[in-house]
């Protein structure tokens, strides 16, 4: 079991996520879930296999299992292509290339607006679907067209995100925040990090339960 599934274990009770708390949400987190811990509302999300979280408005985001701030450029890194783009935006995935408007989808492509697929002119790095191919069809696309459909596209990402609002809500089936009981124990460590100790602790060894050594002769 990884490291983000243990943490989704400790925390059964889900709270239900709202818009503000996807656009609190860094365009690279595709896995993320809300719950209470001592009474804060904090956010979850998976890096890899590990989990990060944060609490509102606070835009720092903590290594659950190190209890580390994680670096911006961590979460930099996950976008491809970032050298050959300008006006990168985190958390609307809206960035610039050769003058156009282009997106990081949910689907962890760069688009342009017409939702054609952008090219870069180098060699993709490793888990990009760009290939190093030259703009010039997307160049040749008509210019009111793109601006036409900017708004379909724009659409899109935010059907993906209510979409996976109402998913986190139906598949934990949470209550009101106001009716979501505190945990006994936070796992917060001061008010600022969290504790992995009940997450990665590991087995105490049994007792043996052999005969009791037998009493001194007198």
């Amino acid at each position: 079991m990884i490291f983000w599934e243990k943490v989704l274990l400790k925390y059964p009770t889900k709270l239900q996520a709202t818009e503000e708390d996807a656009k609190h949400l860094p365009i690279v987190f595709s896995e993320w879930f809300v719950a209470y811990d001592q009474g804060e509302r904090v956010i979850f999300a998976r890096l890899h296999h590990n989990c990060v979280w944060s609490i509102p408005p606070s835009k720092t985001w903590t290594d659950f299992d190190t209890n580390k701030d994680v670096p911006l450029e961590t979460l930099l890194d996950l976008v491809p292509y970032l050298n050959q783009v300008t006006d990168f935006d985190l958390y609307t995935g809206r960035a610039k290339y050769n003058d156009k408007d282009i997106i990081w989808t949910p689907i962890h492509q760069w688009k342009y607006r017409n939702n054609r697929t952008v090219h870069f002119n180098e060699t993709p790095t490793e888990g990009t679907n760009s290939e190093p191919n030259s703009d010039k069809d997307s160049e040749k696309s008509n210019p009111d067209e793109d601006t036409a459909q900017v708004e379909d596209l724009l659409r899109q990402a935010e059907t993906t995100v209510t979409s996976a609002i109402q998913k986190l809500s139906s598949r934990t089936g949470t209550p009101d925040p106001t009716d979501s009981p505190r945990p006994k124990e936070s796992l917060l460590l001061g008010k600022s990090k969290l504790s992995t100790t009940e997450v990665s602790q590991t087995a105490t060894p049994p007792v043996s339960k052999g005969k009791a050594p037998a009493p001194p002769p007198t």
